[in-house]
């Protein structure tokens, strides 16, 4: 295998946690056959234990790290550290990983391993174990043809995005998160990604351990978030031919999920997610 040819990006805020960082880097770090470089962004200030361990351990291992003085986003993060990858032209697939997750160890080179023997997928996920919350699912799955994944994407997020191996290309085309929804921006790109004819597929190995913890319903709830979602599904319904009362009545059961009090939202997510 070439060097180097595998780039993972990862945004830190002052509101993570050390010990599941250490978790969710240690896992990246402990990849198994492949070559890879872990792309950090430090999203404005954060908690000095947090950067005395990443500047120790980016002078021992193949870490790269970055620093913006202030918050400015997930998006604008995950943009920066696109930009940073771009430069090194040995990289050929880019994967997504957030901070608190934990990848298994054969994660990365069974995603590479696919991407290199179907070259007509452009953006690869898998399925999840969650785990953390009194609703996780010991296997999460979504559906993994193109095809399908366009149609369920109308109501659902096509991948569980920590999972996510991009090809270089889908960035050398000019393609970044966009930074002007509301928390919604993965959804966003998915759709905007299918729209401009990317090829989806979804792996039903279980490759990544993704943390939820019993507050999570707090973060999708909102009347911003309900707005944003609701406009951006309803959108991409007729821009990508999926016009149906089961779409319009899916995509307003969402509005109004968003907009429960957190303990019926736990319930109804089973449904939803």
């Amino acid at each position: 295998m070439n060097n180097d040819n595998i780039a993972v990006i990862m945004s830190i805020y002052k509101n993570d946690n050390i010990l599941y960082i250490k978790k969710s880097v240690q896992s990246i770090l402990n990849q198994t056959q492949v070559n890879l470089l872990l792309f950090i962004h430090i999203d404005g200030e954060i908690d000095e234990s947090i950067l005395v361990y990443l500047n120790k351990l980016a002078s021992e291992s193949k870490i790269i790290l970055s620093q913006s003085k202030i918050n400015q986003g997930l998006s604008i993060s995950l943009n920066l550290l696109i930009e940073k990858v771009l430069f090194n032209p040995k990289i050929k697939f880019i994967a997504r990983m957030d901070s608190d997750d934990i990848s298994l160890p054969e994660r990365l080179s069974i995603q590479m391993g696919y991407l290199e023997n179907h070259p007509d997928i452009d953006i690869l996920g898998t399925a999840c174990e969650e785990f953390g919350s009194s609703f996780s699912l010991q296997k999460k799955s979504l559906p993994s043809h193109h095809d399908d994944l366009v149609k369920y994407s109308i109501c659902r997020c096509p991948f569980i995005h920590p999972t996510v191996m991009f090809r270089r290309k889908i960035f050398d085309d000019g393609n970044r998160y966009p930074t002007h929804t509301t928390f919604t921006e993965d959804m966003a790109f998915w759709l905007e990604l299918i729209y401009k004819g990317y090829k989806l597929h979804n792996l039903p190995d279980v490759l990544l351990q993704y943390r939820l913890e019993d507050n999570t319903m707090h973060r999708r709830k909102g009347l911003s978030k309900a707005k944003s979602e609701f406009s951006l599904r309803m959108g991409y319904m007729f821009l990508l031919n999926q016009v149906s009362l089961k779409n319009i009545l899916l995509i307003s059961s969402r509005y109004i999920f968003h907009l429960l009090p957190p303990n019926i939202m736990s319930k109804a997510y089973k449904y939803l997610r």
